[in-house]
């Protein structure tokens, strides 16, 4: 039997600053670690029972219509 404890989910949206941003001071998420250098840098929230990994850009903006749900 395999229990999972805590879950990942990757981000790599096209404005990263404007994420952290969001996911940081918006929502108030705690930082886990943090990784790499400049704007592109990987920042990874605690989600209590898991986590979310903002790190990279996306070359392509968010497509309409597009919904992510996170329940904290």
């Amino acid at each position: 039997m395999v229990h999972v404890l805590s879950s990942r989910t990757l981000l790599r949206p096209a404005d990263p600053d404007r994420s952290r941003s969001f996911y940081g001071e918006t929502l108030g998420l705690a930082v886990h670690r943090e990784f790499g250098t400049g704007p592109e840098r990987g920042t990874v929230y605690f989600l209590g029972n898991g986590f979310l990994e903002v790190s990279g850009r996306s070359s392509e903006p968010v497509p309409p219509g597009l919904c992510l749900w996170l329940q904290v």
